[in-house]
C-alpha cells in the first residue's frame, strides 16, 4: 500500500441499508493517481450518463489523494465527486482539514428523500 491507499473501499447503500468492504484494484490507483482521478474512473464505470442526479443509481464518492498523511504541504485534501443536479455533469469539491488522513475511501448510494430545488422554490 502507498500512503493513503488502503486496498479497500467502503460501499454504503442507504437505499438498501447495506455496508460492504470491497477490495480495490491496485492498478486503478496506479493509472489514475488517487483522489480525483480514481473518483472520476469509478463514476465513469459505474454510473450511466443518463442517470438523474437524485436517482439512487447516482453515487456520492469520498476519497483522498495518495499523499494524504505525509509531510507534503497542501496534500491533506478530501475529494467528493458525484453528478451535479445543476449541470447534469460530473461535479467535485475539495476540502482541507484533518478529516482526510482519517478517511478511508467511501462510495455511497443514496436515494434523495427531498429534491433540493423544491426547498428553494419561492413560488
Amino acid at each position: 500500500m502507498r500512503y493513503a491507499e488502503t486496498g479497500f473501499n467502503l460501499e454504503i447503500d442507504l437505499t438498501r441499508g447495506s455496508i460492504e468492504r470491497v477490495e480495490t484494484d491496485p492498478k486503478l490507483t496506479e493509472l489514475h493517481l488517487g483522489g480525483l482521478g480514481t473518483n472520476t474512473k469509478i463514476l465513469w464505470d459505474r454510473v450511466p450518463p443518463e442517470t438523474e442526479p437524485f436517482s439512487p443509481d447516482n453515487l456520492l464518492i469520498f476519497a483522498t489523494g495518495l499523499l494524504v498523511g505525509t509531510p507534503a504541504i497542501g496534500c491533506n485534501r478530501t475529494i467528493v465527486t458525484t453528478y451535479s443536479p445543476q449541470t447534469l455533469l460530473m461535479a467535485y469539491s475539495m476540502m482541507g482539514g484533518f478529516w482526510a488522513p482519517e478517511l478511508k475511501p467511501l462510495i455511497c448510494r443514496v436515494k434523495a428523500q427531498v429534491k433540493l430545488q423544491n426547498l428553494f422554490d419561492r413560488s
